[in-house]
This record gives structure tokens, C-alpha cells and sequence, in this order.
């Protein structure tokens, strides 16, 4: 211990380098609004590659993606539809709580917003008679 070393194995006052991540990119599949079914990593497609294929990442880093109906989830005899259907279930509940919690509070600072933009308005017209009519004293 009174050799300047800690439980990490590095002696002291030394930084271990932080790692750089690398965005992700994936090719995806998903139902027609939107919900992604299955998603697998791949390695960012080469500038040749994007421009052949005329490919578009997303903000999410999805290259590209395959839509279709999804009728094979509601298949009895598929054994698969479970995992597919906790997939759909999350993102469900997902949306109704970002719709629950989130849209209410943008709604808030929407008005916010909208009330200090008068007030600026009000500020703003108020300099503008004040500068207008020199020897008026504030």
C-alpha cells in the first residue's frame, strides 16, 4: 500500500485513458409505424458504399431498414411471436409515458415562452418610444 499503487493496479495520479465510442450503426427491421422488431451492429458503411447504395443514416445510426406487416406476430403456431410482442409492448408503453410525462411539461414552456416573448415585445416598444423622444428623462 505505501507504494503508490491503488486497488486498480495503476500507480497514483494517473488517468486511465478514456475510451472513445464509436457511433453505432445497424440494420433494422420494423413494422409499418415504425416500431423495430429486430436491429443487428454492423460497421459504418464506406463513403462508396453510402453513395452506391444511396444509403441515409438516421439519427439513430440506422442504415438500413426493412419494413413489413408484421402478420406472422399474431400467428399462433409461431413460437417467436412472444419475443416480438414484449418488443412491441415496451415500445408502446414507451410512447404513453413520454405522451404522459413529457408532452404535458413542453406544453408548459410552450406558454413560458410565449408569455416572456410579449414581455420582450413590451420591453422592446417601450425603448423604442423612450430613444424616439430625446430629452424625456427615465
Amino acid at each position: 500500500m505505501g507504494r503508490g499503487w491503488q486497488c486498480t493496479g495503476r500507480p497514483k495520479g494517473k488517468a486511465m485513458r478514456r475510451q472513445q465510442r464509436k457511433p453505432l450503426h445497424y440494420h433494422s427491421e420494423a413494422l409499418y409505424d415504425g416500431t423495430v422488431i429486430a436491429a443487428f451492429p454492423i460497421r459504418k458503411p464506406l463513403p462508396k458504399v453510402i453513395k452506391r447504395d444511396n444509403l441515409r443514416i438516421d439519427d439513430d445510426g440506422v442504415c438500413r431498414e426493412w419494413l413489413r406487416a408484421g402478420q406472422e406476430l399474431s400467428d399462433p403456431n409461431n413460437e417467436t411471436r412472444f419475443r416480438f410482442q414484449n418488443i412491441i409492448a415496451t415500445n408502446l408503453n414507451t410512447r404513453r409515458a413520454l405522451r404522459e410525462i413529457v408532452s404535458p411539461r413542453v406544453a408548459e414552456l410552450r406558454a413560458e415562452i410565449a408569455t416572456v416573448r410579449t414581455q420582450l415585445g413590451h420591453i422592446e416598444k417601450m425603448l423604442r418610444e423612450c430613444l424616439a423622444t430625446p430629452g424625456k428623462a427615465g
